[in-house]
């Protein structure tokens, strides 16, 4: 099934935070979605119950379950899986590990994705695998990130241009990080030089430059 027919949605997550994170992702992979979201087992069992959703992420961690236990974790998956067999099923969890994912699978969910691992553009990359092959997971925690730096004056575009220069490797020019930049941002590489230059305009104005850029 093609991501951009997956309108329906409920998202099972019980930090506020997090919930309006993956909202955000879901809108920005698949435009014209409708979501549902809930931060306790109860709602979710209530939406499940007056709506048919095509996608269905669950956090197994919600409250009123033990978090450390094995058990509580996979009857929480269970008890949503159960009641929609006709969804595809994606776990996003903080507390991820080889064998939880392989009794995930056992009840029929498709996605297993550690949180620590989402950034923009995740959830579209990890729905078209699940299209293409059937399955996705990403187990693997970051334990070395570089430096990030977020200032109110810029624009998204020339945020996220600030960031790929930050965590440019040294041996990597300047040159074939716009290029890459410009094809993640479909556009060209000059327009993702120029959105880099005018937020290194701004942060020099406000005296927040990093060294690395």
């Amino acid at each position: 099934m093609p991501p951009d027919s997956l309108q329906d949605i409920l998202i099972v997550e019980d930090q506020h935070l997090m919930r309006l994170a993956l909202v955000r992702e879901m809108q920005a992979a698949i435009p014209a979605c409708v979501i549902h979201a809930a931060a306790t087992m109860e709602t979710a069992l209530e939406l499940i119950r007056t709506n048919q959703f095509a996608l269905i992420l669950i956090d197994p961690g919600l409250p009123g379950y033990d978090p450390g236990s094995e058990v509580d974790r996979i009857q929480t998956i269970s008890a949503i899986v159960s009641r929609t067999p006709t969804a595809i099923h994606v776990v996003i969890t903080g507390s991820e590990s080889a064998q939880e994912w392989e009794d995930a699978q056992r009840l029929g969910v498709a996605g297993y994705i550690a949180k620590n691992s989402l950034k923009p553009g995740t959830m579209g990359a990890v729905l078209q695998t699940i299209a293409d092959h059937g399955r996705c997971v990403g187990l693997m925690h970051e334990t070395s990130v570089a430096p990030e730096l977020y200032h109110a004056v810029l624009s998204p575009r020339e945020q996220e241009a600030v960031q790929w220069m930050m965590q440019r490797p040294a041996d990597i020019s300047r040159k074939v990080i716009f290029d890459q930049l410009g094809e993640h941002l479909e556009i060209d590489a000059a327009s993702a030089e120029r959105y880099y230059k005018r937020a290194r305009a701004k942060l020099l104005k406000f005296g927040q430059l990093p060294n690395s850029i």
